[in-house]
């Protein structure tokens, strides 16, 4: 799970951050004080071209850079390469990620921070420039930060918890590639195994894209996939790979999938009615079914092409998802207020962007931070009213 995100010279961010990092987490238990931190279930609002889509670009441009290596990612799924996406190319852009993610060994939590920064070179290609990982460990009765990877220009350190705490020095000879990608594979390294597990399971949902794959006219390749793809155009796949390892786990899912969508209890061949018209409510909540779930989903507006009714299932699909697995999390982005009726306003950031200038102006606030909204949903006004009404579109120094 994401506790906080903080990207700087990348895209339309100058310096600009959602939820807490390490030093927040630290001092807020230090004063009793700790900002809100991303949860579980989270909603981007916010007016159009305010940063919302290219937050989300950004994590899949990381997540790309750790699997596959900055120069590939930099040109992937139609990116227009590195150094179009910087807007001071003199600069290193940089990435930090705070986590908490489950201890497999003891179920206990963990708190981990990465970052990452990558600049361009004097051939205009993306180089790692740095690169650590940050553990907070127990130092009595309270936690300290250690960092178990250091690196810089290639070279650098590592400490490995599982052989004797000693700090070995390495060096990565491929400029492109993480050392998370390398010693995030070797089983002997737990904490870097977990880290790099996290974030290579993000899921980048593209269900309500208007790109639809021809699978769906022409139909898809025979066998059965353990996963939905990004579209959801393998769907038929995914069924047919259920029933074929647990048919009553199958008849159970697509039982309970039909009860909640109306117009599916009359379907009977099920695959062949959604490769037909496939349908997205469908996809979603059979994505928030896979028996190894994705620990961080990512999806922008979720609630598109969907009657009113059938966010309402949605909504509390998500929320379900959340609560049965308490180390996974849901980012979306909305224009809905009906999707985030039953959030609370620590679940809702809020994307503002002046336009005074062509990058860097983003601004991204937690709804929670207003006091007015607190009180008004405390008072149990719905957040979806709430925004209705005005009141998550101004700062609270502006009222």
């Amino acid at each position: 799970m994401i506790l906080g995100i903080e990207i700087e010279n990348f895209d339309v961010f100058d310096n600009d951050k959602a939820g807490i990092l390490i030093d927040d987490y630290l001092a807020g238990k230090e004063n009793g004080k700790t900002k809100d931190s991303l949860r579980g279930l989270n909603a981007f609002i916010g007016r159009n071209n305010t940063g919302k889509t290219s937050f989300m670009g950004c994590m899949a441009f990381l997540k790309d850079c750790i699997t596959q290596g900055c120069a590939v990612a930099s040109i992937s799924y139609g990116r227009p390469g590195f150094a179009n996406m910087t807007p001071d190319i003199s600069s290193p852009s940089l990435f930090k990620v705070f986590f908490k993610v489950e201890d497999k060994k003891t179920g206990e939590p963990k708190f981990i921070q990465y970052e990452l920064g990558i600049v361009t070179s004097r051939y205009m290609s993306p180089v790692i420039d740095e690169e650590r990982v940050i553990l907070l460990v127990d130092a009595g009765e309270e936690k300290k930060p250690l960092t178990i990877l250091d690196m810089k220009g290639g070279e650098g350190s590592i400490i490995n918890l599982e052989d004797a705490a000693d700090k070995a020095s390495i060096g990565v000879e491929d400029e492109h590639l993480t050392a998370l990608s390398l010693y995030g594979k070797i089983t002997g390294y737990k904490d870097f195994v977990l880290l790099y597990k996290e974030i290579s399971t993000w899921f980048f949902c593209s269900f309500s894209s208007e790109e639809q794959s021809s699978y769906f006219y022409e139909g898809g390749a025979p066998g059965g996939h353990k996963h939905l793809n990004s579209t959801g155009s393998n769907v038929g796949n995914v069924l047919e790979y259920i029933k074929m390892n647990d048919e009553e786990e199958y008849e159970r899912i697509v039982s309970e999938i039909k009860d909640k969508i109306p117009a599916m209890k009359r379907k009977k061949n099920l695959p062949l009615a959604l490769k037909e018209s496939p349908d997205k409510l469908f996809l979603y909540l059979l994505l928030l079914r896979d028996s190894n779930p994705r620990s961080t989903i990512f999806i922008e507006t979720p609630d598109k092409d969907l009657y009113h009714d059938m966010v309402d299932v949605l909504s509390d699909e998500m929320r379900d998802y959340t609560m049965k697995h308490h180390y996974c999390q849901i980012i979306f982005s909305t224009h809905n207020p009906y999707i985030i009726e039953t959030l609370s306003p620590k679940e809702i950031w809020i994307f503002e962007r002046s336009f005074e200038k062509d990058d860097g102006d983003v601004k991204i606030r937690c709804a929670g931070e207003d006091p007015l909204v607190m009180e008004m949903f405390h008072q149990g006004v719905g957040m979806g009213a709430i925004w209705y009404g005005g009141h998550l579109d101004t700062r609270p120094e502006d009222d």
